[in-house]
């Protein structure tokens, strides 16, 4: 966590240096999916959950058309009877179609917050989307983000009546979908 903090940091300072003037600061919430997709010997299933998020983000224009907006989100996923609590960390390069609706794509990585036994903590993904500001300060965005790396631990056995499959021979991927609002302050 203190990589990806670090991380965090080193990148919105350098991008400031490029255009501090014109750099916004926000908040946005929302609803949150996760989607568990498992794959096994070419069969596959999912599973989906639902919650809120709330984060803070940076919106650096880079020209007119093109900006940066890293974001930090705690998100908590409900199931259950329980709930689940991550960080994710959004890097988004947007696109100004017009002066209001916006594309975006960037990569994201999250990092589950709980005891989650046999499960790798931190997950990287690529998220695209699109948005529209409906006035100078407030905004609604959607986008979906793909899990590329397996979120299981290649150490674990489960399912021991089947002989001990083990994670290696399983992949599971996390992948999000959020739609939202946000206010640049």
């Amino acid at each position: 966590m203190k990589k990806i903090n670090l991380t965090l940091l080193v990148m919105m300072l350098s991008i400031s240096a490029m255009k501090a003037q014109d750099i916004t600061y926000g908040a946005t919430t929302g609803y949150n999916s996760l989607t568990v997709r498992a794959s096994f010997q070419g069969l596959s299933g999912s599973t989906s959950e639902s919650g809120i998020y709330f984060g803070l983000f940076v919106d650096v224009p880079i020209s007119d058309k093109i900006h940066v907006q890293p974001e930090i989100q705690y998100s908590t996923i409900f199931a259950n009877g329980g709930s689940g609590n991550e960080l994710i960390v959004p890097i988004m390069m947007k696109y100004y179609l017009n002066d209001k609706l916006f594309l975006q794509a960037g990569p994201q990585f999250d990092l589950i917050l709980d005891e989650s036994p046999g499960i790798k903590k931190l997950g990287f993904g690529f998220g695209a989307g699109a948005g529209y500001d409906i006035t100078e300060k407030l905004f609604a965005s959607a986008r979906f983000s793909f899990g590329l790396n397996n979120r299981l631990d290649d150490d674990t056995t489960i399912l021991d009546g089947l002989g001990g499959v083990a994670f290696s021979d399983i992949t599971s991927k996390f992948n999000f979908f959020q739609v939202g609002i946000g206010y640049k302050f």
